[in-house]
């Protein structure tokens, strides 16, 4: 859903401020047909699914593993309906330059945007709304099991808890980040020509969206500290396990946090590039629900990213992306430009180039980001298996660390630090723990960590043959220097291309010149 949210800012901010230069449907009652007609097809969808998972839980307690994949399912088609409807809302309906008609907005900088949103944020809440009965149904089955196994469970959230959850999770951690920029948005292409004048730097207003984007990064973790209603973990035998840790592993953090979410979620996040805005957190859930060993184990699953410098290169993706697509737009820009008799004016080029790339971007985060993400995660976990390392007496599975494995060790040469088999099963039935109180199918699919199944199958494959984390430790360093090396190398390409009088002045002060 983070994507999604992502995508739909992308859209809108990818229509010039006329509309789409293609011809679109003018009519306002088809318009707002289109418009409301896919937030009212959401619904029925939604509702639909949410009664039949509803209907063949009350006939088949047992079935819940088939609902939660029913369920999952239900949820995709409703957000590929939301993104299809929203897309044709602003791409092929007068909707943007309706939005702009209304009274007051343009005196508000990003207002336009924002209301543009607002029938894809409609589409998703009316799709949250639709299937909780099939997720509270879902959930109670899951509490009976907890409770039959004697073990601690809160009662289900009510609607009300259940929107509030959702909406700061995927939608208000992406929108709440994205809104500043948004703004800045506006004031740039507003004000692009006074900037230009100000600056005599070609490209000076997308220079504007890029630092405040850079600063909004910075501090979003503080925003998020917030939305996410987050407390310190208290001083208890955890935080000192949990200090530990990071003190052995040499990690560095600004605090450990409760992420509450009235024990519905089990997971764990760590979020901020240094570590005066790093937060590590463990949700309420995690802690009720699991063992400290196990907690311990996710925990340096999160301790991993800040260990690998994960966050760093998520961030080099987000730039290299931006350079990539801002090349070929460039680079088309000026080879269309060649031939100007067969080509559009250069400002209907210019405003179909501007959806073509806001299309480029989503292209390359929905195929290289997951690519990049599934990697790190691997490390992670990795990391978090090996944090738990037992000592040898209480190892009692053939290990490559203790040195009581059956087969003989590979070559030292050829062999990362190992994972230890006792250490690989603890972690592997956490991640298994966590699919069964979240209601995940532990094989769906997962676009940024890959399925449970997968993980937890990697894991004891590393755990059996040590040239596996070796390789993929070979694997995530292909990857970080390809994203050093190209955020470079753009860098330097982008500077050529925007600032040419910054590298002639530079070029004429240097060394031999007269």
């Amino acid at each position: 859903m983070q994507f999604l949210v992502f995508a739909a800012f992308a859209m809108v901010l990818s229509v010039p401020e006329s509309g789409p230069p293609w011809p679109t449907i003018q009519s306002a009652v088809w318009t707002w047909g289109i418009v409301l007609g896919h937030v009212a097809l959401v619904g029925i969808v939604g509702g639909v699914s949410s009664r039949l998972v509803k209907r063949r839980l009350e006939q088949e307690p047992a079935w819940v593993a088939s609902a939660q994949a029913c369920l999952a399912h239900s949820n995709f088609i409703l957000r590929v309906i939301i993104a299809l409807g929203f897309g044709a809302s602003v791409y092929w309906t007068a909707w943007v330059q309706q939005v702009d008609t209304w009274p007051f907005v343009a005196r508000i900088w990003g207002l336009d945007e924002l209301l543009v949103l607002a029938p894809f944020f409609a589409g998703v809440l009316v799709s949250w709304i639709t299937l909780y009965p099939a997720d509270q149904a879902v959930r109670r089955v899951a509490l009976d099991l907890q409770l039959w196994g004697s073990n601690p469970a809160r009662p289900v959230w009510s609607l009300w808890q259940y929107l509030d959850f959702m909406f700061r999770q995927h939608v208000l951690i992406i929108a709440a980040p994205m809104t500043p920029i948004v703004v800045a948005y506006d004031f740039s292409q507003r004000y692009s020509d006074a900037i230009y004048e100000a600056t005599g730097v070609f490209g000076a207003h997308e220079a504007v969206v890029a630092v405040v984007a850079g600063l909004v990064f910075l501090v979003a973790p503080v925003m998020l500290r917030y939305i996410w209603h987050t407390r310190p973990l208290p001083p208890g035998e955890l935080r000192d396990r949990l200090e530990q840790l990071c003190r052995r592993s040499g990690l560095t953090y600004r605090r450990i946090l409760i992420w509450e979410s009235d024990g519905m979620i089990v997971n764990a996040a760590v979020m901020g590039l240094f570590r005066r805005v790093r937060y590590i957190l463990l949700s309420d859930g995690l802690l009720e629900m699991m063992d400290d060993e196990k907690i311990e184990a996710v925990f340096g699953h999160e301790a991993g990213h800040i260990k690998h410098r994960h966050i760093y290169f998520y961030l080099l993706f987000a730039v290299l992306s931006m350079l990539i697509v801002g090349g070929i737009t460039e680079l088309v820009m000026r080879g269309a430009m060649r031939w100007p008799d067969l080509m559009p004016s250069r400002e209907v080029l210019a405003d179909y180039l501007q959806v073509a790339a806001m299309g480029l971007i989503i292209l390359v985060w929905g195929l290289g980001f997951g690519v990049v993400s599934r990697r790190f995660e691997w490390q992670a976990d990795l990391f978090g298996a090996q944090s738990v390392t037992p000592p040898e007496a209480e190892c009692d599975q053939p290990c490559f660390v203790h040195g009581t494995a059956i087969s003989p060790s590979p070559q030292p040469e050829s062999s990362a630090s190992p994972v230890c088999s006792t250490a690989a099963t603890l972690f592997a039935d956490a991640l298994q723990r966590i699919a069964e109180l979240n209601g995940i199918p532990v094989d769906a699919r997962s676009w940024r960590h890959s399925s449970i199944s997968n993980r937890i199958h990697l894991l004891k494959q590393a755990a059996r043959d040590p040239i596996r984390p070796a390789r993929l430790g070979r694997a995530v360093i292909v990857i970080k220097m390809i994203l050093l090396t190209g955020t470079t190398v753009g860098l330097v390409i982008a500077a050529w291309l925007y600032w040419p009088d910054v590298w002639t002045r530079a070029l004429a002060s240097g060394p031999g010149a007269k």
